[in-house]
């Protein structure tokens, strides 16, 4: 087996793979079946790669050996020895994304999952497994969404073979994991009433080297998750000014922060004002736990987050969720599998009673050409 590193050296070097299809005289299409290990370049293609990175080629290309079956990229920065890993193949690359204890989050096992032995480099870490077997690949979606939880679960409980798992992340995050490779479904939230591209800054979709599809998952209600029966008497973002009521956050490039903003702004509530402004937690659900623990008073989370953890829920908009696949990830028979079960009757009615979710246009799909 080859091990391939244009991606990743491509993107170190800060190039676009027209710009880099363009400097060795090649199409963008041959760029992407190299970097996706469908084609094996030429000896003339490769030494000009090479050049371009200032690398040799064996540092771009390397035959595996069997000492190195166990590597495999990191997906994420701060991996480090110890760390308990799943593993996905995407593009010709095997990549290791940490395994979190999240909230609806199942726990792989020992027969699933690797331990991190030590760091090569800053793209690449050593694995560790049980036995002599490796782990069979996983399907890999990230999103903030708790549906996400319910559709993986779909694919993983009906069998032990097929993998699904839920990494969490906001938009942003999530749009950054796909294009750069690492996982085969990305999951955004915007206002219903907006076009679906608003979920994610215009420069990181202009961005998109490929073509795509988009599916719509659901829609559901956004708004403020406060404790039964609402003790703190909470109405709006304007009850947020006198720094009373203790805030839980979303990061920056999550859906339910970009809506924070827009209600502290329209209601002339300066963010310096409000009490825990800064603490943020990953998604949805760690939202509705910060509430229902009384480590605050009111976040914003999805009504299915507040249902789920009992709490009461005051709506402020409808929001759509996608799931966006590169078109090279279309075909694989886990991204496959996880649509089957969307479009599944038995899926839909488990979402719509989860939630509660809109799954009127639940499976609808398009497809979205290259931006460049």
């Amino acid at each position: 087996m080859l091990e391939n590193r244009v991606r990743s050296l491509r993107r170190r070097a800060g190039m676009s793979q027209a710009e880099l299809a363009e400097r060795i005289q090649v199409s963008r299409q041959t760029i992407h079946a190299i970097e996706s290990g469908d084609v094996i370049p030429s000896t003339l293609i490769a030494l000009r790669l090479a050049k371009v990175f200032g690398v040799s080629v064996e540092d771009v290309f390397a035959e595996q050996t069997d000492a190195q079956t166990n590597v495999a990229f990191a997906g994420a920065s701060d991996l480090a020895p110890g760390d308990r890993v799943i593993t996905t193949d995407i593009g010709g690359r095997r990549i290791a994304h940490p395994v979190r204890l999240e909230l609806g989050q199942p726990i792989p096992t020992a027969q699933q999952v690797q331990i991190v032995s030590r760091r090569l480099d800053d793209d690449r870490v050593e694995l560790a497994g049980y036995g002599h077997n490796q782990p069979a690949s996983w399907t890999v979606v990230c999103g903030c969404d708790p549906s996400l939880g319910l559709l993986t679960s779909y694919a993983t409980s009906a069998s032990s073979e097929a993998q699904a798992y839920w990494k969490s992340g906001n938009n942003a995050t999530a749009m950054q994991w796909l294009r750069q490779g690492a996982i085969h479904i990305a999951a955004t939230h915007t206002a219903a009433h907006l076009a679906p591209h608003t979920a994610v800054d215009a420069q990181d979709l202009w961005r998109m080297e490929e073509p795509c599809y988009r599916i719509h998952l659901a829609n559901a209600e956004l708004g403020w998750v406060v404790k039964r029966g609402n003790p703190c008497g909470f109405a709006d973002a304007h009850d947020l000014a006198d720094g009373r009521i203790r805030l839980v956050n979303r990061p920056i490039g999550a859906g339910a922060r970009k809506l924070l903003d827009e209600r502290l702004q329209a209601f002339g509530v300066d963010p310096a004002a409000v009490s825990q402004y800064e603490w943020t937690v990953a998604g949805h659900a760690q939202v509705a736990m910060a509430v229902e623990a009384g480590a605050a008073d009111v976040g914003i989370a999805t009504a299915s987050a507040a249902y789920t953890m009992d709490l009461d829920f005051i709506p402020i908009q409808e929001e759509a969720c996608h799931l966006w696949i590169l078109e090279s990830n279309f075909n694989n028979p886990g991204v496959q599998r996880l649509l089957d079960y969307l479009a599944s009757d038995v899926f839909r009615w488990d979402l719509a009673h989860f939630g509660p979710y809109d799954v009127t246009k639940t499976g609808e799909m398009n497809h979205i050409p290259s931006t460049r």
